[in-house]
């Protein structure tokens, strides 16, 4: 079974292949990575291999991507690259702003369910490109 680390790689690869798109990793996170081509953009992606799905998002990381004047997304990944949750940086404001739970360790820690209310699973890699292209256009 693949990993967390694994299926978030799995994401940048398969987003490295698009025609006219590039992918490179920032300064803000190992996690977060700049999008350049049809649509620029900055994306933190988050991956879990094995339920419960739960991930850490950290609150430090969000300051920075708002700092940086660029439209940015949350992707959290579950199973594989093909599943996962497209949060836009005014949903993950709404959820921050006391939806998500926070852990011990200071993250955020969104789940399906109720902590993801505002936003449905893509099922498939070329739906999250469709979704991406129809919300930064």
């Amino acid at each position: 079974m693949a990993t967390g680390e694994q299926i978030v790689n799995d994401f940048v690869v398969a987003l490295r292949a698009l025609p006219g798109v590039n992918v490179a990793r920032t300064s803000i996170s190992r996690k977060v990575f700049d999008l350049s081509g049809p649509t620029s953009c900055l994306l933190y992606v988050k991956g879990r291999a094995e339920s419960p799905y739960r991930w850490g998002v950290t609150a430090n990381v969000v300051s920075r991507l708002k700092a940086q004047g660029k439209l940015w997304y949350v992707i959290l990944l579950y199973e594989s690259k093909e599943t996962g949750y497209l949060l836009s940086s005014g949903d993950v404001s709404h959820y921050m702003g006391g939806v998500w739970p926070r852990g011990a360790d200071g993250d955020y820690k969104p789940a399906p369910g109720d902590y993801l209310a505002r936003n449905s699973p893509f099922k498939s890699f070329n739906n999250f490109g469709r979704l991406v292209g129809a919300v930064a256009s």
